[in-house]
């Protein structure tokens, strides 16, 4: 935080020297000092996801493929044509950091291995521009950082990866950490010149980033997305859910699922992805509704709407609103109709 101190006797009124190490960092536009239009530095599936001197967070449990979202991220970079779960990154982009605050030795060379497969890299073909760290060796939070801003003056880059922003707290209930951790990521994004994706977990009972390092991230992120199990073996990863945004964006979904064949996480076509799932909702629902029809209306038997509804609320103990949108939906998939007295029966 920034405290700006007086002498005995002053007041902010007072005149004072200014303070160029602070007052030139103001930015006061004016039709002379429009900063130049940049285009985004990460998109998914074609829609920005990550601006210049930006944060976007990606909340996912454990097992959901974080790493191998970040790996796709790499790859993205070095080989625009690969099969990158839909990123892609500008092609100025000066370079790429992704940072592990967990994994081993043996995980982090894996994760190398796999980003180069990804990419059709050969082995010892020289690569430039991306740098995978391994920091489970600093466990001191103090040494983290500054690691962090040693590689980032050793290797300049565009966009850093943080994978597990929670490693950047020793408590992530604790609010003055979390504030501390918001401000340094800003920092590194002016101080710096680029653009950071972090990834974090949620809570264990909901979608919420974990703890006051998720909401101090929620806060400060102009991109919160978050990855989901999808229909069978899928992933989905969308910004649609209700801790989401996209500030500089549309609404973003993508779907990816495991290849045994390929031995990674491929792509795979979202909206294909959620006609299965709705199809295997509905499926479930007709089933319930077609056992309640039956219940309610034996086959010989036919019924008033009103009737119907008496039926659905002594049947289930639901209320007349719940019974009528049940009736709506036995008719939207023909399970009932209506005969030409106006009454209902079981669809033949």
């Amino acid at each position: 935080m920034v405290e700006i101190h007086f002498n005995e006797g002053e007041s902010m009124g007072d005149e004072q020297e200014p303070q160029p190490e602070i007052f030139d960092k103001i930015f006061i536009p004016n039709w002379e000092n429009k900063p130049p239009e940049l285009p985004p530095v990460l998109t998914l599936n074609g829609l920005s996801i990550l601006t210049h001197q930006n944060i976007t967070s990606i909340i996912a449990k454990q097992g959901m493929g974080k790493s191998s979202n970040c790996e796709s991220i790499l790859a993205s970079f070095l080989n625009p044509d690969a099969d990158c779960l839909g990123y892609k990154v500008n092609e100025d982009c000066t370079g790429v950091i992704y940072i592990d605050f967990e994994r081993t030795t043996n995980d982090v060379w894996n994760s190398f291995y796999r980003m180069c497969r990804r990419a059709s890299i050969g082995k010892g073909k020289l690569i430039t521009g991306v740098h995978i760290a391994g920091m489970r060796a600093i466990p001191r939070l103090s040494e983290r950082v500054a690691a962090i801003e040693y590689l980032l003056q050793k290797k300049p880059c565009s966009l850093l990866l943080l994978d597990g922003a929670g490693d950047l707290v020793t408590d992530t209930n604790d609010l003055a950490q979390a504030i501390d951790c918001r401000i340094f990521l800003r920092e590194l994004t002016v101080k710096y010149n680029l653009s950071i994706l972090t990834t974090i977990h949620p809570n264990p009972k909901d979608d919420k980033p974990r703890g006051h390092i998720g909401s101090e991230l929620i806060r400060e992120s102009e991109g919160v997305l978050i990855i989901k199990n999808g229909e069978g073996d899928c992933r989905i990863i969308t910004s649609d859910f209700e801790h989401g945004k996209n500030r500089n964006g549309a609404k973003v979904n993508s779907a990816y699922k495991w290849s045994d064949q390929d031995q990674m996480f491929i792509s795979v076509d979202f909206e294909n992805v959620a006609k299965e799932a709705q199809a295997a909702k509905d499926e479930k629902k007709i089933t319930k509704l077609v056992e309640l029809a039956v219940d309610i209306l034996p086959t010989l038997e036919s019924k008033t709407h009103g009737e119907i509804i008496s039926s659905i609320v002594e049947n289930t103990g639901q209320s007349i609103p719940t019974a009528n949108r049940k009736i709506n939906e036995m008719k939207k998939f023909e399970i009932i109709v209506k005969r030409g007295d106006g009454r209902y029966q079981l669809a033949s």
